[in-house]
């Protein structure tokens, strides 16, 4: 069956997939996002704008949980691959911290700078860093988990892709699975796909390799249909190859306040680290 949106017009699929335009005032979200992150800023330890690459933007913040041997959680951005940043999403680290989760957010370089081929390659050069490093990050590898937002939940599925063997779960929230829509949206004015390219960074379209950790695909229920339909596409699709895939439609959730409804939730923790929180 054809998906839907290959019958939308330009303006239909700028409104199912350009939350900027749907929802009433994204400012609002992002500015609540930046006041709980100086918040957490205040409260958390923080080891800043450490370099995991020779991109400008290849830095990344670590929230140290107390005690040796801790799980770590890595968290990517959205913005669709063109814009947002890490010092914005610190509150993501509170309730893992708490929990004893060492929490690591990324930045990485955006569009147009970068394709966003280029942008996958990146999260994967985060996730090694991560490994690489344990000893020093006083980390268990055995319990790294991974989570994003919106395009941040198509590079953590870039992970689970080439890197299943290192993850103990996975989460996307509001995640982007298909980017072939994309291309006649004023997104792709940054993004610069075409059919070849955004096909070949769609989760939806990879061979995902079987994988003991679970994932976790959370969308707002106040999203548009399109960012839910995709959710439920993507979960059929990946569900065969690990270990258990959940879906959570958060109700009442838009593109944007979904994420606190997610970090600020204490259950979120033991699925958003596989159950290897405290």
């Amino acid at each position: 069956m054809a998906e839907p949106w290959r019958t939308m017009d330009a303006e239909t699929l700028e409104r199912e997939y350009n939350p900027r335009v749907t929802v009433a005032d994204p400012m609002a979200c992002f500015r609540a996002y930046q006041a709980a992150s100086d918040e957490a800023r205040l409260t958390l330890q923080v080891e800043a704008d450490i370099r995991y690459g020779d991109g400008p933007n290849q830095a990344l913040d670590i929230y140290p949980a107390a005690g040796a041997d801790a799980p770590v959680h890595l968290f990517f951005h959205g913005g669709y691959w063109r814009s947002q940043d890490k010092r914005d999403y610190a509150f993501v680290a509170r309730r893992l911290v708490a929990k004893g989760v060492t929490t690591v957010v990324a930045n990485y370089d955006l569009c147009p700078s970068v394709p966003v081929a280029t942008i996958e390659l990146q999260a994967l050069q985060c996730l090694d860093f991560v490994w690489d490093q344990r000893r020093a990050l006083g980390i268990d590898p055995r319990r790294i988990s991974v989570s994003g937002h919106s395009a941040g939940g198509q590079l953590a599925m870039r992970l689970l892709r080439d890197r299943p063997d290192r993850l103990a779960a996975v989460t996307a929230i509001s995640g982007v699975f298909d980017l072939e829509p994309l291309i006649a949206t004023s997104i792709n004015q940054e993004l610069r796909l075409n059919e070849a390219t955004a096909r070949t960074a769609s989760p939806m379209h990879w061979i995902m390799p079987a994988s003991a950790a679970p994932a976790w695909l959370v969308v707002g229920g106040d999203e548009s249909e399109e960012f839910r339909r995709q959710t439920r596409a993507f979960a059929a699709r990946i569900g065969p190859v690990v270990s258990d895939c959940a879906v959570w439609e958060v109700p009442g959730a838009n593109h944007f306040d979904v994420l606190q409804a997610v970090f600020d939730r204490a259950a979120s923790v033991l699925r958003l680290t596989g159950g290897t929180a405290r």
